[in-house]
């Protein structure tokens, strides 16, 4: 799963929309549906901004086999 998937999926659990995420973020709506649409390229203080906005936080791990 990619950012905007998982970003995607925690807005749809939380109820929340583009719009509610933009006025906690001081984005506008245009610019995160661009993002969610992969039309732009995440940076990490819209990531950081939208992790705090939906109270989740990135993890990295390794996948070995």
């Amino acid at each position: 799963m990619n950012f905007s998937e998982a970003v995607k999926k925690a807005m749809d659990t939380q109820g929340k929309n583009v719009p509610t995420i933009a006025k906690a973020t001081g984005y506008t709506s245009q610019y995160l549906y661009d993002l969610l649409k992969g039309e732009r390229r995440w940076n990490e203080d819209a990531i950081n901004k939208v992790c705090a906005a939906l109270d989740i936080t990135i993890e990295i791990s390794s996948a070995t086999k």
